[in-house]
């Protein structure tokens, strides 16, 4: 979902962000222990239970574990995030803190399955981590033709899913190619018939090649025909998706195959020649129908904030 994606500038808004946190835990230390006899205070009650500040009044955005009904001037109530545009949620103090909340939960209940409770993927599910800086397809935004991503980037992922069948999902018009014709689905049948470009021996070479691209041992001789039929628009022709660079196209959901930790089905030489074999086309459910507005907003905004910022440095 790495298939596998924020860069937001908070400016001016940090200062306004920390003092009105910092009210908020200010108040929550006078809420927390109200004076003998003080309006609405009960002899003997107990002092509320949870994970972290858990007052009513006003709600609170460091609050890991709010209960329903705390909301207020600092938390948003789930129903507020319905209305507000995705990207606009993740903006706000107390829209974000709710949908952080919420978007754990639905995390939990519905991705983690495939994804990990820790967000870094499964090799078993062929999911992609979340908390890379790897963006498997492109976003929306105008100006950066897509490079700049946002939660409603994700919001899209998550709402008509990947190859899910839905006319919007992401991935509808292209997959991993099965170089042998015994193996292509029904979509590249229609597309590429029974035509075979390239034999074992060129596979092998292929899969050298991009063994070299992603820093792993490789045959030198054999990755250099591999770069050959990579780039040879009547036999491999793999650099129609991965581009020239092999670094992937977005808009396709093509992989990069300089980073190995990307592939989803394997990195090792066996893996690699499985997917030019055999092909790949990796679905995701779409979410749409089956989460609560709030919801779907809620999720997107919380896995787009887990997603690393920038790639990793080289070595570490």
């Amino acid at each position: 979902m790495n298939d596998s994606i924020l860069r937001l500038r908070v400016g001016p808004f940090a200062a306004l962000a920390v003092a009105a946190i910092a009210l908020a835990a200010c108040n929550q230390q006078q809420a927390a222990a109200p004076p003998a006899g003080a309006p609405g205070q009960q002899a003997g009650a107990a002092a509320p239970k949870g994970d972290g500040p858990t007052e009513k009044a006003g709600g609170h955005p460091l609050s890991t574990n709010p209960a329903e009904d705390e909301f207020g001037e600092f938390l948003a109530h789930a129903d507020e995030l319905v209305n507000v545009p995705t990207n606009e949620i993740a903006q706000s103090i107390r829209l974000n803190a709710q949908a952080t909340v919420l978007g754990r939960n639905v995390y939990d209940k519905n991705c983690a399955s495939c994804h990990g409770a820790d967000m870094k993927g499964s090799k078993e599910a062929h999911a992609p981590d979340l908390t890379d800086d790897d963006w498997r397809f492109s976003g929306d935004d105008l100006a950066s033709g897509g490079n700049t991503k946002l939660p409603s980037d994700v919001e899209w992922t998550v709402r008509y899913g990947v190859r899910s069948g839905n006319p919007y999902a992401r991935g509808v018009e292209a997959d991993m190619l099965a170089f042998d014709p015994q193996y292509r689905n029904e979509h590249d049948l229609g597309d590429y018939g029974k035509i075979k470009t390239v034999d074992e021996a060129d596979i092998d070479a292929l899969a050298e090649y991009v063994l070299e691209l992603s820093g792993q041992q490789h045959d030198a001789a054999k990755a250099a025909k591999g770069k050959d039929l990579f780039l040879d628009n009547a036999k491999g022709n793999c650099f129609d998706c991965h581009t020239e660079e092999a670094t992937g196209n977005p808009a396709l959901g093509s992989t990069n195959l300089t980073r190995k930790e990307t592939f989803l089905y394997g990195s090792d030489k066996a893996s690699i020649i499985e997917s030019i074999t055999k092909g790949r086309r990796g679905t995701m459910p779409e979410f749409g129908k089956m989460l609560k507005p709030e919801e779907l907003k809620a999720v997107s905004v919380y896995v787009f904030s887990q997603a690393a910022k920038t790639p990793p440095v080289a070595g570490k």
